[in-house]
């Protein structure tokens, strides 16, 4: 009989999925989102951290999301200001 294999510990999912919090957190914006570069010992240049998940994203990555940000909240700024309310990219 072979000696039993220790086991390894099991590791958390990290979150699939994350909402806005019923209530706003102290410090916001930098309690909610967040984005720095990693440094050179990084393959992903970008670390962007929403509510407490860090994401690590290549250069291209990050690019890429800052356009479909740009381009969701510039038709978001469409639908609330047919409604007569301000938008949230000026």
């Amino acid at each position: 009989m072979g000696r039993a294999k220790p086991s390894k510990p099991r590791r958390e999912r990290p979150a699939s999925e994350t909402h806005e919090p019923g209530m706003p957190l102290p410090n916001w914006p930098s309690s909610h989102v967040s984005a720095q570069l990693t440094g050179d010992d990084q393959d992903e240049c970008v670390k962007v951290t929403i509510h407490g998940v860090d994401h690590y994203l290549h250069a291209t990555t990050a690019h890429e999301l800052h356009t479909a940000l740009g381009e969701r909240l510039d038709q978001f700024n469409g639908v609330t200001r047919a409604a007569g309310l301000p938008g949230v990219r000026e």
